[in-house]
């Protein structure tokens, strides 16, 4: 893809992510999102045929966004407890520092796109998450409790999310400490002995 038109597609993904922050899904016309993002209507029809293949693909987009920003960097030579806390900080950390996506993300979740996303994959949420294949290498390396894999992604993913809401929302003011009293209280509750 070439950069001119992956900085167009990036645009727009912009626009409708604040468009939908501001008017939600339903009060976000195509229409709207090509006047802000600076595109004629029928550019946007070009890359996107429809409003839910927009927000489908916004959807991965902010995933994959979410996933790089986790996992990328990530030291392989870390134990996986190391790891662990690491994943959880970077997690807080990329909603507190991209807004925009977080909060795309929440309403996507509670939206009927997310059943739509759903129903086009077999795997259901779990396709191409990094997160629940962190979570099942640590159950098969024997560093966390053997449990059904979306309980321990609910546990982690509803308290970092819990907490992010927590400092964006001005409820605590973010302390390093905290965060680490956290995730070590979420680890010793999912940890093998």
């Amino acid at each position: 893809m070439n950069v001119q038109l992956t900085d167009k597609i990036e645009c727009i993904f912009k626009n409708t992510m604040l468009l939908i922050q501001e008017h939600g899904f339903h009060g976000t016309p195509m229409s709207q999102i090509a006047k802000s993002s600076d595109v004629a209507i029928g550019t946007i029809y070009h890359y996107f045929p429809s409003k839910e293949v927009l927000i489908l693909q916004l959807y991965d987009y902010c995933k994959q966004q979410m996933h790089s920003y986790i996992f990328d960097e990530m030291d392989k030579s870390l134990d996986y407890k190391e790891q662990f806390f690491l994943v959880f900080k970077c997690f807080c950390s990329f909603y507190r520092d991209h807004t925009d996506k977080f909060s795309f993300m929440e309403q996507f979740y509670s939206s009927p796109f997310f059943e739509i996303a759903q129903s086009k994959t077999s795997d259901g949420p779990y396709e191409e998450n990094k997160l629940i294949d962190f979570l099942l290498r640590g159950i098969e390396v024997n560093a966390l409790k053997k449990r059904d894999v979306c309980i321990l992604s609910s546990a982690f993913i509803g308290v970092a999310v819990s907490f992010s809401k927590s400092v964006l929302y001005g409820k605590i003011k973010f302390e390093e400490k905290q965060l680490d009293d956290l995730i070590d209280i979420i680890w010793n509750g999912v940890k093998t002995t």
